[in-house]
């Protein structure tokens, strides 16, 4: 019963996104903000460095905030632990991640979360992005056509949109 209102919730959440007045890659520039932050170890400051960017950068502030809520106590850790392998990888690391060491090799596995987290969290916030720009238009053409109940042109402009079909 939980999952289906926090379902409920996100839903209701892109639909108030998307019927806002901002332009559709402002949307998902502001998804894609607030997901990269929210995934950067930012210790607790990511929602004042989304309005910190908001001062500087165009972007949707409400998708921006929704997003950032992506990391929490509970997906911190998942994150931190992602971030440390694939910044290992990247960085052809020998350190092992333990509660024993991690004192000892502070420095060095600081620099591997660094690097990981740098390449997750700009991987999620460009799916964040085109994920978003997608979800928006789709919300957006179907409120269009929602009288003439026409799918395929909704289906056809999205296509159009991503350059796989001419009209």
């Amino acid at each position: 019963m939980r999952k289906l209102y926090l379902w409920r919730k996100a839903k209701f959440f892109f639909l108030k996104v998307a019927r806002d007045r901002g332009s559709v890659n402002e949307i998902a520039f502001g998804a894609a903000i607030g997901t990269f932050i929210s995934v950067f170890p930012t210790f607790g400051v990511g929602t004042l460095l989304v309005l910190l960017l908001y001062r500087f950068l165009k972007f949707n502030l409400i998708a921006a905030l929704g997003t950032s809520i992506i990391s929490n106590p509970f997906t911190s850790p998942f994150f931190m632990v992602f971030s440390f392998k694939i910044g290992s990888i990247i960085l052809n690391s020998k350190i092992e991640f333990s509660m024993e060491n991690w004192k000892e090799n502070l420095s060095d596995t600081g620099v591997v979360i660094l690097i990981g987290s740098f390449v997750v969290s700009g991987t999620l916030g460009v799916l964040a992005y085109f994920i978003s720009k997608f979800i928006v238009k789709k919300i957006r053409i179907n409120r269009q056509y929602k009288n003439d109940n026409c799918f395929i042109s909704s289906v056809l402009i999205l296509l159009k949109d991503i350059q796989l079909v001419t009209i």
